[in-house]
């Protein structure tokens, strides 16, 4: 804490032992009658130990005592012997004390110090002896060195600073004249009328500290203040993201209990069917007219399969629309009569036909069907939907899963980007009608958007990547009766009849492997070959850990 000014003023107090009481307080004298004397410039800091915490440092201001002979003799030549010393005070008196001595010898200033410590002193002011009022060096200069290593400034317990040659004479001089009793000191005959002649007159040294370390807390507070406030701010912003989040997926979940949303078709989540809903799904025997008779060959659930399908889901979005005529996903609508499940000879997942009155299906809420160990593996470990129309398999009114924060934030994006893409795909004009039917050149702005929307997460009738077994390719006798007596040359060319393949013989009825053994197998294989889109939940694992952060602090963050 540097010195930004020095006052050294005349001090009035009366004599303790005269007093029945303890007094400490003074009486500052005006400068026309008693000393005064202010140094606003050419301070030099020397240690600032003891004033971190004080505005001003203030004390009588005294000579301490040497403790050498070679000390005190040396002494002589720079303090006169009249100067003030700790004898010329009150004893038995916890006075505020000011040490005030010249800089000549290492030495005589280390015993100066030492004398000091013992007393409760406040500061010292020091100055090397000389007739020049230049600033005093700085604290690395030669001239302050007493062969210590500098632990002086730690054993001091009070700061010290340095003043100019001739300032430091000025002050002594003073000291010499105010050092006596109350009619020995300048104008005493004029002080003896208003003060009792015991009482004593001093110097009195008052250092104001420099502002700038008092400047620091006030610093500290404004920034604790402003952290304050961004730490409430960051608070209250998060609580109403978290508010607003909330908000929105108890709405996304409603309106997935109301069938206005799939998730799945929309590419937000992954779903698959619980065993529960699936042993609801009615199994019967495929027949190749009307459905059979319920009493002979009762379904295992038939109400939800003759329940109507409902409206079909966007593929893209996952929003429930109107039916669409002529789906290609779809199959035709039969006649009126006959059952849609029954229009359909194949299941779309091992590419095998049904066999009237011996093959077993399962059919979903939209009237498809399948063989049940096709069916159940597909919807128990890959999707929700079926493979056919993109429908959900789930009942309706059912939420199957947690709506997460990260579901909410992709079905906003991807409806903001539908509703950007059907807005460039059909600009209104003047009239306000939107148009239909507008051409989209190749990699158009319209396409791209397109593009960028999730496609379907499920296909059908994947191709083929194996033939089938013998057993499966010759499904009827009368294909392998026509096998059979195929003439010869109808042999490609070039091929010998050693080398033809053997016609199957038409008398062996036992297939290679069981029927539904190899469809169940071939749905496996199908399910692990095929790609599996990254789920929400997935992204949000691999996200960078910053990134996660900010999302549980604020959830809206993308």
């Amino acid at each position: 804490m540097t010195a930004q000014r020095i006052g050294v003023n005349t001090i009035q107090f009366p004599d303790p032992t005269q007093i029945d009481y303890s007094n400490n307080n003074y009486a500052t004298l005006a400068s026309s009658i008693a000393f005064s004397y202010t140094i606003a410039s050419n301070i030099q800091t020397l240690s600032t130990k003891g004033a971190e915490n004080a505005a001003q440092v203030r004390g009588i201001l005294y000579v301490p005592d040497l403790l050498t002979d070679a000390c005190k003799e040396s002494e002589k030549q720079h303090v006169p012997a009249n100067a003030t010393r700790l004898a010329n005070l009150p004893t038995g008196q916890n006075y505020a004390l000011m040490a005030f001595a010249p800089w000549y010898d290492a030495q005589c200033m280390a015993e100066y110090f030492a004398s000091s410590r013992r007393l409760d002193t406040n500061a010292f002011l020091v100055y090397q002896p000389g007739e020049n009022n230049a600033l005093p060096p700085v604290l690395n200069d030669a001239s302050w060195n007493l062969n210590d290593g500098g632990r002086w400034q730690s054993a001091n317990q009070f700061p010290t600073y340095a003043l100019s040659s001739m300032t430091g004479n000025v002050i002594m001089d003073q000291l010499n004249l105010y050092s006596g009793n109350l009619t020995t000191v300048p104008n005493g005959d004029e002080l003896a009328t208003y003060f009792d002649s015991t009482d004593y007159v001093r110097l009195w040294g008052v250092i104001r500290i420099d502002q700038v370390g008092s400047n620091l807390p006030s610093l500290w507070v404004f920034l604790v203040i402003v952290l304050a406030i961004l730490i409430v701010a960051v608070g209250v912003t998060s609580c109403c993201m978290h508010f607003i989040q909330r908000r929105r997926r108890n709405a996304l979940r409603q309106r997935v209990i109301d069938g206005q949303v799939d998730l799945e078709a929309l590419g937000v989540k992954r779903l698959t069917v619980p065993q529960k809903t699936l042993d609801k799904l009615p199994t019967y025997t495929y027949t190749d007219g009307a459905r059979p008779d319920p009493e002979k060959t009762p379904p295992q659930i038939p109400a939800p399969a003759l329940m109507d399908p409902g409206s079909p889901v966007h593929a893209e979005t996952g929003q429930k629309q109107s039916p669409v005529i002529g789906s290609p996903s779809a199959h035709p609508t039969p006649p009126s009569g006959t059952s849609a499940a029954l229009s359909q000879t194949t299941c779309a997942i091992c590419i095998d036909d049904f066999e009237p009155n011996e093959s077993q299906v399962r059919e979903l809420p939209c009237r498809h069907i399948f063989h049940p160990e096709c069916i159940d593996t597909f919807l128990l470990r890959n999707s929700s939907l079926c493979p056919l129309c993109k429908q959900s398999v789930l009942p309706a009114g059912v939420c199957p899963i947690t709506i997460t924060n990260a579901m909410v934030r992709r079905e906003r994006y991807i409806s903001s980007m539908r509703a950007r893409s059907e807005q460039a795909a059909n600009p209104q004009p003047d009239g306000g009608q939107p148009t239909t039917g507008a051409y989209q050149q190749p990699g158009s702005l319209v396409g791209r958007l397109r593009g960028a929307l999730p496609a379907r997460r499920i296909f059908s009738a994947p191709a083929r990547t194996s033939s089938r077994p013998p057993d499966i390719e010759m499904a009827t006798a009368s294909t392998r009766h026509v096998s059979a007596t195929l003439p010869a040359q109808t042999q490609p060319t070039g091929m010998s009849p050693a080398t033809a393949p053997t016609p199957p013989n038409p008398l062996e009825c036992t297939p290679v492997q069981n029927r539904r053994e190899w469809a169940r197998q071939r749905a496996m294989a199908m399910l692990g070959n095929r790609h599996v889109p990254t789920d929400v939940d997935d992204e949000e694992e691999r996200a960078p850990p910053w990134r996660r952060a900010a999302r549980k602090v604020f959830p809206g963050f993308r």
